[in-house]
């Protein structure tokens, strides 16, 4: 292969990688950075990424705009010398305050034009609604605050002073503060309590569904793998709960679960596997049960379609040899069909380990994660954290624990269960 050709060919694949780094790498790089920060979307002074601390010149000068009318108010009524001097002392810390804020022309400026845009109602641009403070400002605006609040504490105990001292609690909104907090998600989920039960549910959930799913699927895939009458009606069947959509398939079993009408919630209490029909989604430990058996349902289907695509790249031959030679079929299975099968059994371990540990909706359908989190997996830990609480930071550190348990599942078979399976092609 000449250079041209070389060339050539990398450039054919360059658009497959480009787009691989485009829907694979980006996102992932971004949810590793988030999971650095601090960012809860339902708080306005964290709803974003900040290096560096920030004032919110919009909330600043509407929270300043109430103040003013406050202590015009209070000043224009029946108060005492003394009251008023007091107030007099406000005002001057608050004339402080400004100038440690807006010290220059430039930021008095964007001060103007903030106060312009809200006295004429145009919304504000994010231009001008942020601007950027050193650190050592924001330490003397919080010290002058502190001055106001103690002052504001002295005041009598009408309803004008306590609004007035309210006002000022906003006034330590106004300050966005760096929400960069480096591996504190982190140290926070190693102790995390709720995510070593959803671990250790997810886990139990991985294996015991992957183990009766592989024992099922491969009884299912000899059977189909066999010439009989009606064969194709019966892989039609077999096939069926895999067809039905997963959430579908979680409503249909939530029914059958359910503790008044349940068909399957009734028979497992008459034969004593539960306490009582009510017990098997609200039970703790029963709930968990009741989501394998629907998954096992749902998926085993999935590991016999593989495994049947395994069993028919046999050479027939072989059996027939066998035969010649006097093996039954129970020889026959474990001499020729179980080892030749073993590398598609590894492909399907995997892509079903990788899967289950993944699983969300079926659990999310039938408990929600419940009841006291005792079915909650990872996944919808994560996704209440970051879609429920909107707390982006923290989700995002769960997605990346995700991910790494999956790079080691992954890690695991490929480099020490499945090296054969990779391995397989070569000395051809």
């Amino acid at each position: 292969m000449d250079r041209k050709e070389k060339l050539f060919g990398y450039l054919f694949l360059l658009p497959a990688v480009l787009v691989f780094l485009l829907v694979a790498v980006v996102p992932l790089f971004q949810t590793f950075l988030y999971s650095f920060f601090d960012i809860q979307l339902n708080n306005p002074i964290k709803n974003e990424v900040n290096f560096k601390y920030k004032i919110n010149v919009e909330n600043y000068a509407n929270t300043r705009f109430t103040i003013d009318s406050m202590v015009e108010s209070i000043e224009g009524g029946n108060i005492s010398s003394q009251e008023k001097q007091k107030i007099n002392e406000i005002k001057k810390e608050m004339s402080k305050i400004d100038n440690i804020l807006f010290s220059d022309k430039a930021k008095k400026d964007i001060l103007n034009k903030v106060n312009d845009r809200l006295n004429n109602f145009k919304p504000v641009e994010d231009s001008l609604k942020y601007m950027e403070i050193a650190t050592s400002d924001i330490n003397q605006y919080n010290k002058e605050l502190n001055t106001i609040n103690k002052i504001a504490a002295t005041l009598n105990k009408s309803q004008e002073n306590e609004d007035l001292k309210q006002a000022f609690i906003g006034l330590e909104q106004v300050v966005i503060k760096p929400n960069f907090v480096g591996f504190r998600n982190y140290a926070f989920y190693i102790k995390d309590t709720r995510l070593w039960q959803a671990t250790k549910n997810t886990a139990l959930f991985t294996i015991v569904t992957v183990f009766f799913e592989l024992i099922f699927g491969l009884l299912l895939a000899l059977a189909m793998n066999r010439e009989f009458r009606f064969k194709n009606a019966f892989k039609s069947i077999v096939l069926l709960p895999w067809a039905i959509p997963t959430v579908i398939s979680g409503l249909m079993w939530k029914f059958l679960y359910d503790g008044q009408i349940g068909i399957l919630a009734k028979i497992f209490a008459k034969i004593g596997i539960i306490g009582s029909q009510a017990d098997l989604l609200s039970s703790t430990g029963n709930a968990l049960f009741a989501v394998m058996t629907a998954d096992i349902w749902k998926t085993t289907p999935y590991i016999a379609i593989l495994l049947v695509a395994g069993l028919q790249t046999i050479p027939t031959s072989l059996y027939e040899a066998a035969k010649v030679d006097g093996a039954n079929a129970i020889r026959q299975f474990f001499t020729i069909t179980l080892p030749l099968l073993k590398p598609t059994i590894l492909v399907a371990l995997l892509f079903r380990t990788l899967d289950a540990f993944r699983v969300f909706d079926l659990i999310y359908v039938l408990t929600g994660g419940g009841p006291a989190n005792s079915t909650e997996s990872v996944s919808i830990y994560a996704y209440k954290t970051l879609f429920a609480q909107l707390d982006f930071g923290m989700g995002s550190t769960l997605a990346v624990f995700i991910f790494i348990m999956v790079t080691i599942i992954s890690f695991v078979y490929i480099k020490v269960l499945g090296a054969e399976v990779f391995s397989s092609g070569k000395g051809r």
